[in-house]
């Protein structure tokens, strides 16, 4: 098959069985109630349609106007130079088992490679590539090539049931409709794009951000992600566990929208993690990276703050790369942590970040955010994060202080930018400390960290603590191990204090097994050994294990 370049002089028009090569009618031609229903397609409204919707009133626009009984568009598939149907009335298998016509074959292909419009008087001595048309029963056709600023885009043709003689009128209808149609199916083209890379950024986007914050003892967390209205951004937040009990927190923002915007988002999000995994603190984490950031062979900025939190102590260290301010809500009053930023993420090589040391003690809730938040048309940044602080004062938890920053910061009208804000607070200590915990080994780090928090509360010194915490670590891990089967299980721990008398209970629904190994079953004889009174009682409901022990003996 040979195929000329759309770019090069149409072919030399040979005579082609059935097929006849009109020249351009002049658009006067058309009666005027006709081109004035086909002057429709100048209608302001069909640019806001999809590329569905646009073709589908297209067509039913130029069946009415031509009294046709079949029209079809097929559009061109530039890397395979084939005519592809892409919508029809009246013939819609067509669209259905997705006709393919190579450029330069058959009626529809002629009309693409030498752009001219060809009629066929008779379908059934004609030659035509698509047997649908016959065995539809189509018995003349018409068509036209579809043009845009001299590139061809597709084919329009119009089919009828009956022998009919498509003379200059009607083709004069449908170069109109052509004409109009042509410029239309680009832009709903073009729109359809930026709408499906629109939904595919942010399904990526949202699927990089975390799918649910950690359940951390001790803490609570909370976070919001609102896309802006017309491009996703690369805007992100974590909220993860370090070693010896800590908690990091971290938003970023990454420079530029759409697809790479929210790949990039991933990236750094990864990174940021992996470098705090390590070990490092917030301004060593951001300096490594800056550093990742600035090796990327594509031009790349973000800003970005991460924070160090340690529950027990109440210690906060912040450092920030060109990032909007941190907020700590406290008790019904706010106050910004005061930092001196680094440059964005990938803005200078070789950059550092300096490390704030500040405190979130018990009851206070940490609230980071992107510029999203806060960035309005004439009002100045300063009056928008102070109407932040104002926002947000009168929360308790990390939940409603991100409720209550998008109820008053987030207004009805459309985002220009993406939006986040997560919160995390540290919670206080309570007087009773009820735990309900899954039996797996990994929660006894968690359970031993908020012990010690709630016995140093009550005035448990530094002995006292470890003790009762190895006693109470032996007894949930018996829980743990005796107690149930491999499926998933829950167990109970309570603590209470009277006075300088503290009890701690740990129970279970499960059935105890005997110890097994040489090894094995020295738990209780520790738990004994550290507590002032232990008792142990079974039943049908399950175990529980009675620790008392009397502070300052």
């Amino acid at each position: 098959m040979e195929t000329e370049s759309l770019g090069r002089e149409p072919q030399r028009r040979e005579p082609r069985a059935g097929q006849t090569v009109l020249a351009p009618a002049a658009a006067e031609l058309a009666p005027s109630g006709q081109v004035g229903s086909l002057h429709r397609l100048s209608d302001p409204a069909l640019s806001e349609l999809g590329l569905e919707d646009f073709l589908d009133e297209l067509l039913v626009r130029v069946r009415d106007a031509l009294a046709v009984d079949t029209v079809a568009i097929l559009l061109l598939d530039e890397e395979s130079q084939q005519l592809v149907a892409r919508a029809a009335k009246g013939v819609e298998e067509e669209v259905e088992q997705e006709v393919r016509i190579p450029i330069g074959q058959g009626f529809a292909g002629r009309i693409a490679a030498e752009r001219v419009a060809i009629f066929i008087a008779d379908v059934d001595h004609a030659d035509i590539l698509n047997p649908i048309l016959r065995e539809k029963g189509i018995r003349s056709l018409l068509g036209v090539p579809l043009i845009v600023e001299g590139d061809l885009i597709g084919v329009l043709h119009v089919g009828s049931l009956k022998p009919r003689t498509f003379g200059e009128r009607d083709l004069a209808l449908l170069q109109v409709a052509a004409a109009r149609a042509a410029p239309g199916i680009e832009r709903a083209r073009l729109f359809s794009a930026l709408e499906h890379e629109h939904r595919v950024a942010m399904a990526l986007q949202r699927s990089l951000l975390p799918k649910q914050l950690p359940d951390i003892v001790g803490v609570e967390a909370a976070a919001r992600y609102l896309p802006a209205s017309d491009e996703v951004g690369g805007d992100w937040y974590d909220v993860f566990e370090l070693g010896r009990g800590r908690v990091g927190i971290a938003i970023g923002d990454v420079v530029g929208h759409g697809v790479g915007a929210a790949a990039l988002m991933g990236q750094l999000r990864t990174a940021l993690h992996a470098f705090a995994s390590e070990g490092h603190g917030p301004g060593r984490t951001l300096e490594l990276v800056d550093r990742y950031v600035n090796t990327m062979p594509q031009y790349a900025m973000a800003t970005a703050s991460y924070c160090v939190l340690e529950p027990e102590t109440g210690v906060l260290r912040v450092a920030s790369a060109g990032h909007m301010p941190s907020i700590i809500v406290a008790n019904g009053s706010t106050r910004v942590v005061s930092i001196e930023p680094a440059p964005p993420l990938g803005a200078f090589p070789y950059a550092s970040s300096q490390e704030t040391e500040t405190s979130l003690r018990s009851g206070e809730i940490l609230v980071l955010y992107t510029d999203g938040l806060v960035e309005r048309r004439r009002i100045s940044l300063s009056d928008s994060i102070e109407a932040l602080l104002a926002a947000v004062s009168g929360a308790t938890s990390a939940e409603r202080a991100c409720q209550l920053a998008f109820e008053n910061m987030v207004g009805l009208e459309s985002l220009r930018d993406d939006v986040a804000i997560v919160a995390l607070k540290n919670c206080e200590v309570p007087e009773l400390l009820e735990l309900r915990l899954l039996a797996e080994p990994r929660v006894l780090a968690d359970i031993r960290r908020m012990l010690r928090r709630w016995l140093r509360a009550r005035g448990a010194g530094d002995q006292e603590t470890s003790d009762m915490t190895l006693a109470v670590s032996e007894a949930c891990a018996n829980a743990i191990e005796h107690a149930y089967s491999p499926a998933p299980a829950k167990f109970n721990l309570r603590a209470s204090a009277q006075a300088r008398e503290v009890t701690i209970v740990v129970s279970d629904a499960g059935d105890w097994r005997s110890p097994r190994g040489q090894d094995r079953g020295r738990g209780l004889a520790i738990i004994d050994t550290v507590m002032d009174e232990v008792q142990v009682s079974s039943s049908e409901l399950g175990t529980e294990v009675s620790m008392r022990r009397t502070l300052g003996r």
